[in-house]
């Protein structure tokens, strides 16, 4: 494997090599997207030419902070090994160092800075593109439609770019082609792109690990344009074995054509690297490289909550036009930035932070703190001495005056601990997406942690969940460590003892349960539970999209549902509504600063940086509430859309299921143990 073989101007990062101690290390930190979020994966390959050592693989804060990212390999004589590590985007901060380690230390002149993908505040809704290729690919065309997309708000503004959103300073590119060894083998790794295109006979040769990841990263939100498919029956079986290896689950994917007409776009929005924006003419008809004009030349399918694309042709290099195409047919404005699609920023603080607390929680209890130090100060000072002056004991000022400043503090860390102890106490929101057929399920979890006492060991996920920080708005991420060795470990720097916590994880499992579903009759449909949890409620439609509902279903059960009614929906919807994400009583401001949270312990030092945009996101504008508000209203497709436009209630997808699940389903906390405190957990699927 050979992580040097091509580069390219358009990526972010570089590839190098650092020589010595019997050792060649190759690094390549190219990588595009990452603008808000998701991991950044920096590709190691390490040959040993000496005896068989155990290595540890750094990535250090060099000038601003950054996660400390490290993973420990052995590594035996003669022997070559590939590695990633993967760098979460936590902050604004765009370089780190690079090290590596034995047993003895840091090894000397085995260090070199690494860069990162920059945040991107200014051009909401563009797209970060991979496109894997053995040669250079000419991405302007891309790039030119991208920008056209953007600056007409995804194709539903005119062309005019005089309203258009701009950037005044200089523009770095968001796309790169990479050669196919140079691709990670875990879908977080991709979790910061947007796409990644690839050609169908280039996608067969992948490894089954990078082909599996793919697949994992497409059915977690992300858009896979295969290209070079050819016709359709050659390209649909192609695909369900390369990709899933399993013709069952593909059998379910429904693939829908663009419509022709949207294709016209009034002109072409082109900025160049200095931020200059001029408009042009779409390309006449017939250019060089130019899409079939006479019938749609790609296809489109929902995987979970992503979307393949299947080209007929070579997609390299298209046309602005084509490629505006495209963006706006596989999913509008929205699914093209990837702060929009989670419904935050793990680079920044979030304005939502304040309507996911743990009830009960209220932070540092500052105004407590201040009566007893307020009556503290009383006692120990004027009242004590006048006590022991009256008495003609001043000597016992030399007892008294640390004997009350002992009682004082037992008295606040009781409070502290009777108030809220030492347990660890969580709040989720999950989405799980469960493909039977393909025995996978993917979990969207907004997660909300307060712990008395932070666990020692820190958190621990698996190598399948991404893991993205919920800051407060007006803070950001300060330090932290992750380590790669065994499992995800967030060492430090993550959970702090009595401070809110909360997370955005996306998690992409096995599923071996399921629903069996029969028709027992016309009007009849049984169900056999064979999930680890229950259901209340359950809601189910067969195969012509008839509606039937359960009110509770346990697990093991099996239960004959009946056919849903309007009073029965309006339950479901109801139960669907509980818990939701508001501010809690009594607060009418999203500011967390002052009393309510305590004095703020997080740095401002980047904020002039960006502070001049005026991007928010918001969680309701998140593909996981997005589906949950359609399942609300009796649609089960995950497919994204633009807020706002939902699917109308007589929408119904058949053979699928939707329902609140009564125990925790599989998902991740991060601690061995927490109380969990005004959880919901809604499953949906294929059956």
């Amino acid at each position: 494997m050979s992580y040097l073989s091509a580069s390219s101007a358009f990526a972010s990062g570089e590839t190098f090599s650092l020589v010595g101690h019997d050792l060649q290390v190759d690094v390549d930190s190219r990588w595009v997207g990452c603008g808000q979020g998701g991991y950044c994966p920096i590709r190691v390959r390490v040959v040993n030419r000496g005896p068989a050592r155990r290595l540890t693989f750094r990535i250090v804060k060099s000038s601003y902070q950054i996660v400390a990212v490290r993973q420990t390999v052995d590594v035996p004589q003669n022997a070559t090994l590939g590695l990633t590590l993967s760098m979460p985007m936590v902050n604004a901060s765009t370089n780190g160092e690079f090290r590596v380690a034995d047993a003895g230390g840091d090894l000397e002149n085995m260090r070199r800075n690494v860069s990162f993908p920059e945040i991107n505040n200014w051009e909401m809704g563009r797209p970060g593109l991979v496109v894997v290729s053995s040669g250079t690919v000419d991405l302007q065309p891309f790039e030119d439609g991208a920008t056209t997309f953007r600056h007409t708000n995804g194709g539903i503004s005119s062309g005019s770019i005089g309203g258009a959103p701009a950037y005044g300073g200089s523009r770095n590119s968001n796309c790169v082609w990479l050669p196919k060894n140079s691709l990670p083998a875990s879908w977080v790794d991709y979790s910061g792109l947007d796409l990644l295109a690839v050609p169908l006979d280039t996608l067969a040769q992948l490894p089954k690990e990078t082909r599996a990841a793919l697949a994992q990263w497409t059915r977690c939100g992300g858009t896979l344009p295969v290209t070079a498919t050819g016709d359709s029956a050659t390209a649909n079986e192609a695909l369900a074995k390369i990709l899933v290896d399993d013709s069952a689950s593909a059998n379910a994917w429904t693939w829908s054509e663009p419509t022709l007409g949207d294709r016209h776009t009034p002109q072409i929005v082109h900025q160049d690297p200095g931020g200059a924006i001029s408009a042009s003419s779409p390309a006449p008809a017939n250019v060089p490289g130019e899409w079939p004009r006479e019938a749609a030349p790609f296809r489109m399918a929902n995987v979970g909550f992503g979307k393949l694309v299947a080209c007929t042709g070579e997609a390299f290099p298209g046309t602005a036009q084509d490629w505006f195409w495209l963006l706006k047919a596989t999913g509008g404005f929205h699914r093209w930035d990837w702060g929009k699609r989670h419904g935050l920023s793990a680079r920044q603080g979030n304005s939502d932070f304040l309507m996911f607390l743990i009830p009960g929680i209220g932070g540092v209890p500052v105004v407590m703190f201040l009566v007893l130090i307020t009556i503290f100060s009383i006692v120990i000072g004027p009242l004590n001495y006048f006590v022991l002056a009256r008495r003609k004991q001043l000597h016992l000022l030399l007892l008294t005056i640390p004997a009350l400043a002992f009682v004082t503090s037992l008295l606040l860390f009781g409070y502290t601990v009777v108030a809220h102890g030492f347990s660890v106490k969580a709040r989720c929101r999950s989405l799980t997406f469960v493909d039977q057929a393909a025995k996978s399920a993917v979990t969207f979890n907004r997660l909300s942690l307060y712990a008395g006492q932070a666990p020692s060991s820190g958190m621990q996920f698996s190598r399948d969940t991404a893991v993205y920080p919920i800051w407060p708005e007006s803070e950001e991420f300060e330090s932290g460590q992750l380590d790669w060795t065994n499992t995800q470990a967030l060492t430090s720097g993550w959970l702090r003892s009595r401070t809110r916590t909360q997370f955005l994880t996306v998690g992409h499992r096995t599923e071996r349960g399921r629903l069996e579903v029969t028709a027992s009759g016309p009007d009849k449909l049984t169900v056999a539970n064979g999930f680890e949890w229950g259901f209340a409620p359950l809601v189910v439609a067969n195969d012509q999209g008839q509606l039937f509902v359960g009110q509770s279903v346990a697990a093991g059960d099996s239960l004959e549902l009946q056919p849903a009614t309007e009073e029965a929906l309006r339950e479901v919807a109801t139960a669907l509504q509980q818990h939701p994400l508001e501010l809690p009583v009594g607060l009418t401001s999203g500011n967390p600063a002052g009393p309510f949270f305590g004095p703020s312990r997080r740095s401002y030092r980047s904020y002039p940086y960006w502070a001049g945009g005026t991007v928010s996101w918001h969680q309701h504008e998140s593909q996981m509430e997005q589906a949950w508000l359609r399942l609300r209203m009796g649609s089960v497709a995950p497919d994204s859309v633009t807020p706002g436009s939902v699917t109308p209630a007589s929408s119904r997808e058949p053979r699928t299921f939707y329902g609140l699940a009564t125990q925790t389903p599989h998902i991740e906390l991060g601690v061995p143990k927490a109380t969990e405190i005004n959880s919901v957990h809604l499953v949906m699927g294929r059956w």
